[in-house]
């Protein structure tokens, strides 16, 4: 079902209301679920107010109702429709609900306001702001954060630009908003500047998963469908995190690092991010998030301490920390995180953010610009299981340059650096909780700084 038709059938995903799928008979309900995954995925990528997303699944003459939302997924039971009159009309009652319905009942954000089917502006935290029509990200995927980011301006003054984070956090983990606050009233550098956050309302309601999407709807002892594509982690179990709708505004706007115009360029932004990251850790907090969409520039900033910083507090937790979240849990985004992590060795510390930088310098030297990349086996690194993934990376670690010979010309220089940035990762990856635990971190820090240091002047 879609809301915009026209002579020449010229439908896009970002159109559809409601994924709808026919089989020939109720035998292929899993395989038609699995189809309208895949849409569903679509969906949220090319519809970025989204929250949630119903669909229908028509097998033979038995339909069944599917609600996808960043928790996974919960369905109806299967009613044949043509069973008794009482269902056929249940049937027809749902066709015709959904043909009148307003979107907000379909899963479309009430608090982003639309012109001609494009977000225009963002009512929050008692202000309205004005947003470019196209998010500057959207998290892919199903299941998760949902991460979405927008350019955004005071509606009625656009002297100064923000970014606006919409994300679905994890209940009972802190707010990231409130960590950003706090970081910026300890006026650390290189740290995108905290303007306001709060949890997303509609009529007064905290939009959260169980009570507010799926509204309250009984579904933990209903029967659980599976897949043939296993879970990466076993231990992983199958069931519903509770998240809340959270909006985050920024006072920074920048561009993701991989878009630096040097060699020298990408080491100067390197350091101040690496730098930021160490007076996090000394303002108390962990990032455990080092990735390519969260080191960004700006180079049109005046003030050294904005041309380059960290964002996403998303997963950072209080550190040294002994809660249950500093146990072995293997947080990050999978291709940047650390051998010891994925081979789920250690706890995570400041050692393995340190190596998701050097993860990070890897990936764009080899992968930016982009028209100079070679084919490599980096793209087939999330198709790794996480012990796989991380054996080759310490394989890697001691041999760094059998990865370095990919690097595209515009970064070529940065081969040695970058090697030698490996080797230092090789030598803290044998240590142990304790050994990292009482060892002060600026050692760490202080030589991964100075090689960076170093190489830059070679460069000028």
């Amino acid at each position: 079902m879609s809301r915009h038709f026209t002579e020449e059938h010229d439908n896009h995903i970002r159109d559809v209301m409601v994924p709808f799928e026919l089989k020939s008979n109720v035998s292929r309900t899993t395989n038609a679920l699995e189809h309208l995954a895949k849409y569903v995925y679509e969906a949220f990528i090319n519809q970025p107010t989204r929250n949630f997303v119903i669909v229908i699944t028509m097998c033979g003459t038995s339909l069944q109702l599917w609600q996808f939302d960043r928790s996974g997924a919960i369905g109806s039971e299967l009613i044949d429709v043509k069973a008794n009159k009482e269902n056929l009309k249940k049937f027809g009652d749902l066709m015709f609900w959904f043909l009148t319905c307003n979107k907000t009942l379909l899963g479309f954000d009430p608090t982003v306001v639309e012109e001609e089917g494009h977000p225009v502006a963002i009512n929050t935290c008692n202000q309205r702001f004005l947003i470019q029509p196209s998010p500057i990200f959207r998290a892919p995927g199903i299941w998760g954060r949902g991460t979405t980011c927008w350019k955004a301006y005071l509606s009625g003054d656009e002297s100064d630009s923000f970014i606006i984070k919409d994300s679905w956090q994890v209940e009972n983990r802190r707010n990231e908003g409130e960590m950003l606050r706090e970081v910026t009233e300890k006026d650390v550098h290189y740290v995108a500047r905290y303007y306001a956050h709060e949890d997303v309302l509609v009529h007064g309601t905290v939009v959260d998963i169980e009570s507010h999407v799926r509204r309250g709807a009984e579904y933990k002892g209903g029967k659980k469908i599976g897949f043939d594509v296993k879970p990466e982690d076993p231990q992983v179990k199958n069931e519903c995190t509770n998240r809340f709708h959270r909006r985050l505004i920024l006072k920074d706007v920048g561009v993701p690092i991989y878009e630096v115009h040097s060699p020298a360029r990408l080491l100067e932004a390197f350091e101040d991010c690496i730098k930021w990251h160490q007076e996090l850790l000394k303002a108390g907090y962990l990032h455990r998030d080092i990735s390519i969409n969260n080191l960004m520039v700006n180079d049109n900033s005046k003030d050294p301490y904005r041309k380059s910083f960290l964002i996403d507090l998303d997963m950072a937790i209080p550190y040294p920390s002994l809660g249950v979240q500093s146990g072995l849990a293997r947080t990050g985004t999978k291709v940047f995180m650390s051998s010891r992590l994925l081979l789920k060795l250690v706890s995570h510390s400041h050692v393995d953010d340190l190596e998701s930088f050097f993860w990070v310098m890897l990936w764009i030297c080899i992968q930016y610009p982009v028209k100079e990349r070679q084919e490599t086996e980096l793209p087939s690194w999330n198709q790794q299981s996480m012990q796989s993934l991380g054996a080759m990376k310490e394989g890697y670690l001691h041999t760094p340059w059998l990865l370095t010979q990919k690097f595209t010309n515009h970064f070529q220089s940065l081969r040695p650096c970058v090697e030698e940035f490996g080797q230092i990762m090789y030598k803290e990856i044998d240590r142990t909780d304790d050994s990292v635990g009482r060892d002060d971190p600026a050692r760490l820090y202080n030589k991964i700084l100075s090689l960076f240091q170093r190489v830059q002047k070679g460069l000028r």
